[in-house]
């Protein structure tokens, strides 16, 4: 339930899996060596009653299930530290072709500041992407935005098809339904001033 939701990345689920694997190598630990205080329902039992080897297989075959499930992700952690940190990124550890825009950035103490009070999706959204100084560094946001962390996107373009594709619209293109889904489903607001302004009027004779 907690991936669920507008504007959830990948980068939220994985420090959700991340959590839930720390938890599994305590909750492990601590079946082992018989301490049940996260698990007040074994607690109340006998001690006789508890068969400590069976827990701890429980737990220890979950865990690794969780390890080669989202093992694949896991290799992408420092791409993702990168987007979700990159003030605090060490720079030596960034591929060299984003270094120097990288530095550039760590730099910037106002952008650091605004860095702190927002979320790393809004902070580049609405800060970094007009500032049009660091190509390289939003292509690569870019990439990590791109990944879909939730099913949100997927389930609000179904719902969208749905009613913009009733029965008094089955006339509608894919061409034309394909536009419209883009509009229904897309938070970028046009700069309408900038259209405006690069159409020419035509004039009164």
């Amino acid at each position: 339930m907690m991936l669920q939701g507008k504007d959830i990345l990948v980068t939220d689920m994985y420090a959700h899996i991340t959590a839930f694997e720390v938890k599994l190598h305590l909750w492990e630990a601590q079946l082992a060596s018989g301490q049940f205080v996260h698990f007040l329902s074994l607690a109340a039992c006998a001690p006789h009653d508890v068969d400590l080897d069976t827990c701890v297989s429980v737990v220890t075959s979950l865990r690794e299930e969780f390890s080669s499930r989202f093992a694949g992700v896991r290799v992408l952690a420092t791409d993702f530290k990168l987007f979700t940190t990159p003030f605090d990124f060490p720079v030596e550890d960034d591929p060299a072709s984003l270094q120097m825009e990288l530095v550039e950035l760590q730099c910037n103490d106002e952008m650091m500041a605004k860095f702190r009070t927002s979320s790393p999706l809004s902070f580049f959204r609405d800060i970094v992407l007009p500032f049009n100084n660091f190509q390289k560094y939003i292509t690569h946001v870019q990439c990590i935005v791109a990944m879909f962390g939730s099913t949100y996107c997927c389930e609000q373009l179904f719902s969208n098809m749905k009613y913009t594709r009733s029965h008094p619209r089955s006339q509608l293109s894919d061409r034309h339904l394909n536009d419209i889904l883009l509009l229904s489903i897309s938070t970028i607001k046009p700069h309408m001033g900038i259209f405006l302004h690069g159409k020419q009027h035509q004039q009164p004779h």
